[in-house]
């Protein structure tokens, strides 16, 4: 009987361990692998999990599918531009100007305070004003363009590309070198522009205090920026679209601009497959690297992507699959070697943050579950009766 009761506790204690282990290797494997490894002829030294039947053929060099290289995201998420949130007709009063953050502090319909630009030079609103019907389209609303109902509002409606760029890339946050007033002044220069740089005396980025020859320099300096950079431009999830309130007396009210945040997509746990999934480079040095997945059901191998990625460059992949998937596995090769690979069947509940070696996971989807939640790693428990 002691016998017995010694073998049953030697089996607890090697279950117990061997759970230990088998958590403690996992957690290891996923999350802490260490960064790039060479052998002595400056290889790459692999994870120790390359897949032996993954095969390749002729084919498996030819790249499946364009791949999204350096895209900043893989988001399911696309915006609508013409949505404002707003009733179409609203009243709109006039708290404080020069505003906290902007040219205006403005009340829409009694409702919090809000920020918001002039976004045509004249005429021009005072303190306190208050007016009613207001209608609120985007800054994308074709209404503004020729033909449409406010064709005759502003000089440039086409450089709203570049205006909604302005409100997405240039921080008036306290430390930046810019102020709203800069803002301001590119906002006019692309909508009512060209013209001269004579009314600075009433533009002040900090009440009272504006010098010319410097604050000129900068509100050009955006002005510049957006036309280099925001030709075309659209926001994306996550960022800031401009709302337009134009009075319905436009000649004699002055119509004003407002920014509404854009919502990211709600994230889910991996259900289903991934099938989009952005990698992040996390590694000082230049490599070529290669991505591959197994086609279909198969064993042979197909590229999904191919280029060189160095310190913060992102790879964004489509899965080649019929379906848009990857199937199981993304099968990582830094140079001429294979590195580490990815589970993508959704059995880990893989998200941004995930990370083997020198390759991290910042944003995906999957096909149940749309965009894909910051990875938490699981917990183990070993229980025994």
């Amino acid at each position: 009987m002691k016998h017995i009761t010694k073998l049953v506790l030697l089996v607890v204690l090697v279950v117990f361990a061997s759970c230990q282990n088998e958590s403690t290797q996992e957690i290891e494997n996923q999350q802490q692998q260490a960064a790039l490894r060479f052998d002595e002829k400056g290889m790459v030294v692999s994870d120790g999990e390359e897949d032996k039947e993954l095969m390749f053929n002729e084919r498996s060099e030819e790249l499946a599918t364009p791949s999204l290289s350096y895209a900043k995201s893989v988001a399911d998420c696309t915006p609508d531009l013409l949505e404002t949130g707003y009733n179409t007709s609203v009243n709109v009063e006039v708290v404080n100007k020069p505003g906290t953050n902007g040219y205006f502090d403005i009340s829409i319909d009694g409702a919090d305070v809000v920020q918001a630009y002039c976004s045509d030079r004249l005429p021009s609103l005072g303190a306190d004003d208050d007016f009613i019907d207001f209608t609120v389209i985007s800054s994308y609303d074709t209404a503004i363009l020729a033909g449409g109902a406010f064709e005759d509002v502003y000089t440039n409606p086409q450089n709203f590309d570049k205006v909604n760029w302005i409100l997405n890339n240039i921080d008036i946050s306290a430390g930046s070198q810019y102020t709203y007033g800069h803002v301001q002044y590119a906002i006019w220069k692309l909508i009512e522009g060209p013209f001269d740089n004579d009314f600075t005396d009433f533009l002040t980025p900090t009440p009272g205090d504006w010098n010319d020859a410097v604050d000129n320099a900068l509100g050009d300096e955006i002005y510049d920026a957006a036309v280099a950079s925001g030709q075309g431009y659209t926001p994306e999830c996550g960022g800031k679209v401009g709302l337009l309130l134009i009075p319905a007396d436009y000649d004699n009210v002055q119509a004003i601009m407002i920014s509404k945040d854009i919502p990211q997509p709600e994230c889910n746990d991996c259900i289903g497959d991934v099938n989009q999934i952005t990698f992040k480079w996390d590694w000082p040095n230049d490599y070529r690297v290669r991505l591959y997945q197994r086609y279909e059901n198969t064993c042979y191998a197909v590229k999904i992507f191919d280029d060189v990625v160095g310190l913060n460059d992102e790879m964004a992949v489509s899965g080649a699959n019929a379906d848009g998937t990857f199937g199981k596995w993304i099968y990582v090769y830094v140079g001429n070697c294979y590195y580490t690979k990815f589970k993508v069947n959704c059995h880990l509940n893989i998200g941004p943050g995930y990370k083997r070696g020198v390759i991290e996971v910042v944003g995906g989807t999957s096909t149940g579950g749309g965009e894909l939640c910051e990875y938490e790693p699981p917990t183990y428990w070993c229980w025994w009766w």
